[in-house]
């Protein structure tokens, strides 16, 4: 299961997963159980963005570790070593022309992008 966060297009903004090939989003007039939209259901799907982004969870933990042994130094180390992550904003049609801007993480959009056409 990935987290998807839809921006903008014809679905209104919120926030989804992405599981065996299905979408489902939930947004303020769909809160539970969602909106639900089969991969097979898209007609293309294209990069809009891509961004390299921390993981701020590992760098907070990476540089406490990193002070605590090291010092400042170690601070700075640790939070290098922090791992990177690729968010990909994404602009998918659907068949029936509807639009979805939206993030992910940069493997699940690796996935979708090999299941549907370019």
């Amino acid at each position: 299961m990935a987290s998807i966060t839809v921006l903008a297009g014809d679905f209104l903004q919120g926030d989804g997963e992405y599981r065996d090939d299905v979408f489902t989003l939930r947004t303020s007039l769909h809160p539970w159980p969602g909106i639900t939209l089969a991969l097979s259901a898209f007609k293309c799907v294209e990069v809009a963005n891509e961004d390299s982004i921390n993981n701020i969870k590992d760098a907070i933990g990476f540089g406490v570790a990193g002070a605590m042994l090291l010092g400042p130094i170690g601070a700075i180390a640790g939070f290098m070593l922090a791992g990177k992550e690729t968010e990909v904003t994404f602009l998918a049609t659907l068949k029936d022309d509807r639009k979805l801007l939206a993030a992910v993480d940069g493997n699940t959009f690796e996935e979708i992008s090999r299941k549907t056409p370019a």
